[in-house]
């Protein structure tokens, strides 16, 4: 194992993780913001309200206010693109999954975390292998296979079972996480390390005979759970914990395939109407009162080293060292590349079929 292998593993014994949202639409008007306003593009739902209740209030001591610009992961890197030569931006934060923000990277429209290390303080606490020279790491997450322990007997311990014609109907996706959910179905054909969506397809291709269900957001898939609709589904570790903690029967595991890492990270354009409160926003992000919250109410493990969780709290949000060995790395050039080939194969083939 290398250097860098050693240093992932050892955060991630604390690592928790992420709860997407579902999409709402950009409120009329958020593109003219000016002054202390700080317009942040991101996920809709629970993330966006823990946002509201954890880091809106440590802006607003600077007297900064927040706008949120909602919606899903695409068009807000299709925005960064198309507005990556205007004057303005219609973002001054966006936050995105690390491989959406490696890409809007390579388009040239984030600003440089190094010119602006003196507005980021928090930034010399981040684990080192988590850094990066366009944005900076909010959370961390894993996938995990969900499932209703009320119609499993012992806790499934591979994806192979979702091609079981007696689950036939009763795996559920969340449409929003496409990109992850292909990754994540692929691991055991990755090689250990996830370069290609072609395991993933190959994986899809065969699922779609036993007539899988896709919902619109997270929220949608644990209604499919509440109601006994689905038995199984793919979602981030944190996610299956907020689920169980309201009452669910569910369990959660990483198969035997092994599973994605996620890092929900937050970078500001180059071209951002309020680059001083952008700032702002993302040093709060890393602020160990807020890592501490976000750990504690979705199963976010923090992403800084001064933000130390209680024994009871680490436990419930970490990995075991056996889990850690299947937790694979990315190569974000070569997924990059062709992304929005699977996209495209997610929307008109797989979905398509079903």
């Amino acid at each position: 194992m290398n250097h860098e292998s050693s240093r992932r593993r050892r955060f991630l014994k604390t690592a928790g993780g992420l709860a997407l949202a579902p999409a709402l639409p950009l409120l009329p008007g958020q593109a003219l913001a000016a002054g202390k306003e700080v317009i942040v593009g991101t996920w809709g739902g629970d993330y966006q309200n823990l946002l509201q209740q954890y880091i809106s209030p440590l802006v607003a001591k600077q007297d900064i206010s927040v706008v949120f610009d909602t919606g899903n992961a695409v068009p807000r890197l299709t925005k960064l693109r198309s507005e990556r030569n205007s004057r303005r931006g219609s973002m001054d934060v966006a936050l995105l999954g690390e491989v959406d923000m490696y890409d809007g990277s390579r388009s040239g429209a984030l600003s440089p975390i190094q010119e602006h290390q003196s507005a980021l303080p928090n930034l010399a606490n981040v684990y080192d292998q988590f850094k990066t020279p366009y944005s900076i790491p909010h959370i961390f997450s894993a996938m995990t296979l969900v499932y209703n322990t009320q119609q499993f007997s012992s806790p499934p311990d591979s994806v192979q079972l979702m091609l079981d014609p007696k689950y036939k109907g009763r795996v559920g996706f969340s449409d929003i996480l496409y990109l992850y959910n292909g990754l994540f179905l692929g691991a055991g054909q990755s090689g250990g390390r996830f370069e290609s969506f072609e395991p993933g397809k190959k994986f899809l291709e065969q699922l779609a005979k036993n007539k899988p269900r896709v919902y619109p957001s997270n929220e949608a898939v644990a209604t499919a759970f509440k109601s006994g609709e689905i038995w199984m589904a793919c979602m981030w570790k944190a996610r299956a914990l907020q689920w169980r903690d309201a009452g669910l029967p569910l369990g959660f595991a990483i198969p035997k395939e092994g599973t994605i890492p996620v890092t929900f990270e937050g970078a500001v354009p180059k071209n951002a109407r309020n680059p001083d409160a952008a700032w702002v926003y993302l040093n709060s992000l890393l602020e160990p009162e807020g890592q501490v919250h976000f750990a504690r109410a979705m199963g976010y493990a923090p992403t800084v080293r001064n933000a130390p969780l209680p024994p009871d709290l680490q436990q419930r949000v970490g990995f075991t060292d056996d889990e850690l060995k299947r937790i694979y790395p990315y190569d974000l050039e070569k997924l990059v590349a062709t992304k929005a080939e699977f996209l495209d194969y997610w929307t008109k083939s797989f979905k398509g079929a079903l």
